[in-house]
């Protein structure tokens, strides 16, 4: 019976068959290891949101300094969030992070195949690594060790923004559709303007930020915002 039963399933219903309970016995659930206060760690769980993609997220609380425990130095020797697991696999930056996030989903909408699209996305990726959260982690760690943050800074943070200003011709970083790039920015501008408001020659920038608050992925965002906002009020009555 059960030979016959075989013999009449179509060969492409037990290829497919097969290829599921392959996929769903190797499956391993990605770890990402973060505080939400942190630009870098909204980026990825964002991304991961919008993939759709099943992840375990174990809080590393940075005010209580569990980046510097033993048991985060195995996960991640530079100290720093996010880290993401896999196995054996342990990727350390949150654009490598989210990158690998789209190749596992097969995702051709946030980093598309197009090379001038996708070159685009990349630009924006390395401005944001090299510019953005630079500044960004300077002056927040600046302001929580109640230091004074220098002119040359804050200018450099505007001068930056005028980039993004310059690139939003339309409603995204990369034309008329939401990239990586533009989820990766605009958890580190959010995270700034607490400090330092959007001037008037920002104005794309804001309607960029508003295009945003209708989407469901971006209650991470504004969750991690809110935690941020309450450690920045917690320095401000310090000093107060």
């Amino acid at each position: 019976m059960l030979r016959l039963l075989h013999k009449n399933i179509p060969t492409k219903m037990l290829q497919y068959c097969n290829l599921s309970y392959a996929r769903t016995s190797s499956f391993v659930k990605p770890i990402v290891y973060g505080d939400e206060v942190s630009p870098p760690v909204r980026f990825v769980l964002m991304t991961a949101s919008i993939l759709k993609i099943d992840i375990e997220f174990h809080k590393i609380d940075l005010f209580k300094n569990e980046n510097r425990t033993d048991f985060y130095r195995e996960i991640n020797p530079l100290q720093k969030v996010p880290a993401l697991q896999v196995g054996d696999l342990k990727i350390l930056d949150s654009h490598a992070i989210a990158l690998y996030l789209c190749q596992i989903a097969d995702d051709k909408d946030l980093y598309p195949q197009d090379p001038a699209l996708r070159a685009k996305v990349n630009q924006m990726l390395f401005f944001n690594s090299s510019t953005l959260f630079r500044i960004d982690s300077y002056i927040m760690s600046k302001y929580f060790a109640r230091q004074p943050v220098n002119k040359t800074t804050v200018e450099e943070w505007y001068a930056a923004l005028d980039y993004l200003e310059y690139n939003l011709n339309d409603n995204w970083l990369g034309g008329n559709k939401m990239l990586l790039c533009d989820i990766c920015a605009v958890a580190v501008v959010t995270s700034m303007l607490p400090l330092f408001s959007l001037t008037k020659r920002h104005k794309r920038v804001k309607q960029w930020i508003e295009n945003f608050q209708c989407l469901p992925f971006y209650d991470i965002n504004r969750r991690g915002l809110v935690n941020l906002r309450m450690c920045i009020d917690a320095i401000n009555n310090v000093r107060a």
